[in-house]
């Protein structure tokens, strides 16, 4: 659920004392700042020299405000999971009932295709693809599919994988749904159970579980709700109101690649765990943070950066004080959790709303300020309120868009019978967008916008920009 890129966020640039204030009263008001009109929420923690310097709990739980978000409140991790599943992967290896060299078909002997091992799933260089991004056909929308459904898909639907194992790196959450049903093969347990026993109450992560919102009879007291913009009615509402992110409720079963929900203390208490080998030995954490190859010798790497067992990091050495991380993003929801073994520094931050603050220059600023330097200025997201088309504007924006470079990539503009507005990209899911005027849309999920083409009254291309990218499409219907 996440692709994103990192700059440098721990490590020490242009020294720039500030001394007016503590530690602590710096970061209190980088949070107070971002928070002026109320509408920021989440739960943050730093720590230093392993001790916990800094919390900070904002916003609600829900859209109604009726609940403050506090030490207790639970979120839903997205991408951060993975290091949890990567570690019970781990602990089975150290306990000798599994190999990460081994092939899946090991334990799947009803998957098609071959030659994919468990180093494979841990690192993304499977193949296999992206269970997200299905056909929708394949999905039983009328329930909450397990995991257990999507091995099901597997098995019957996926003939092959998209590339030679090992040849690329290609982020598939599909890799983190195997890997937990491995756990649960291997060990005899499920997933949830596993993970109680030997990772949650081990590190003392009494407020930690995997955890289905949606499922039936879900205890969601103290848990924080994802919420998004409302474009419309500009104001933020849960996600499961948004017809975009319907795919919500059929997903929400799975767990592996996420699933799992948490409190900012408690991940406090996951990476104490790991400081002190209370989960797994040191010498086979290390497998986690260390660099592995393709088949042809280059570096395993994200957007230019290395990517392990769950974790991503800057520095190719085996140097076990070296800095990682991993983000998460999931509709609502925006997490990371980021560590450094030397200084023993932690940062989290759990974030309930989109819409907001992105994670990577709030991890930034905090750092600056546990430096003692100047911090950057981070820039609230604009939250911007939609106009209303009328039919015959929305009728000449919908049809079928090409990418001119990669014909297969195409952009599909639709509307409901509301007059709502989607876009959706090829191998993604339909996303609402918004109206800025009648040849300007603009998402609420993402930072991008789309601007449409018109000549002699005929739409005649949309352009997409995002994360300063221009991207052009020719409509082709």
């Amino acid at each position: 659920m996440i692709r994103f890129v990192l700059f440098s966020i721990f490590l020490c640039l242009n020294t720039v004392l500030v001394t007016a204030q503590t530690v602590q009263q710096r970061l209190d008001s980088l949070f107070q700042s971002l928070n002026q009109d109320g509408e920021f929420s989440g739960a943050f923690l730093v720590a230093d020299g392993g001790k916990v310097v800094f919390e900070k709990y904002i916003g609600f739980e829900n859209p109604a405000k009726t609940e403050k978000i506090n030490s207790n409140s639970r979120f839903e991790l997205a991408s951060v999971t993975k290091q949890f599943t990567a570690m019970a992967i781990m602990q089975l290896e150290e306990q000798g009932k599994l190999s990460c060299e081994d092939d899946i078909t090991k334990y799947f002997p009803h998957i098609k295709f071959k030659n994919v091992r468990i180093k494979n799933l841990l690192r993304h260089t499977s193949g296999i693809p992206e269970f997200l991004a299905w056909d929708q056909q394949w999905i039983d929308k009328k329930k909450t599919n397990t995991n257990q459904d999507f091995l099901k898909v597997i098995e019957t639907k996926i003939d092959s994988t998209s590339f030679k194992p090992g040849d690329q790196y290609t982020y598939s959450n599909t890799n983190y749904l195997l890997l937990a049903l491995i756990v649960e093969k291997v060990s005899g347990q499920s997933f949830a159970s596993y993970m109680q026993q030997h990772i949650f109450k081990p590190a003392g992560m009494n407020n930690t579980a995997v955890f289905s919102a949606r499922s039936p009879n879900a205890d969601l007291k103290n848990y924080a709700k994802g919420m998004a913009y409302d474009a419309k009615t500009k104001s933020f509402k849960n996600v499961d109101e948004f017809p975009a992110f319907s795919y919500l409720t059929y997903f929400d079963g799975g767990s592996g690649p996420y699933g799992i929900s948490s409190t900012a203390q408690d991940l406090f208490q996951w990476n104490q765990a790991i400081q002190n080998n209370t989960l797994l030995t040191r010498q086979n954490f290390m497998k986690a943070i260390s660099v592995d190859t393709l088949n042809n010798g280059k570096s395993i790497k994200m957007a230019g950066l290395y990517y392990g067992f769950g974790w991503v990091f800057t520095d190719s050495t085996n140097s076990e004080s070296k800095m990682h991380f991993h983000t998460g993003g999931y509709p609502g929801y925006k997490t990371i959790n980021i560590r450094d073994f030397k200084e023993q520094k932690y940062f989290i931050a759990l974030m309930n709303k989109w819409n907001t603050v992105d994670v990577y220059p709030l991890t930034s600023a905090v750092n600056a300020i546990l430096q003692k330097r100047k911090a950057p200025v981070i820039e609230r997201e604009k939250l911007t309120g939609a106009i209303i088309l009328v039919e015959f504007q929305i009728k000449q924006l919908l049809g079928t868009y090409e990418y001119t470079k990669q014909p297969e990539l195409k952009f599909k503009i639709t509307a409901d019978d509301n007059g709502s507005l989607f876009a959706q990209l090829s191998g993604q899911s339909a996303i609402e967008v918004y109206p800025k005027n009648e040849l300007e849309l603009f998402y609420t999920a993402v930072q991008a916008e789309l601007k449409f083409s018109k000549e002699n009254d005929q739409i005649t291309a949309l352009t997409l920009y995002q994360n300063g990218q221009e991207l052009k499409f020719n409509k082709v219907k």
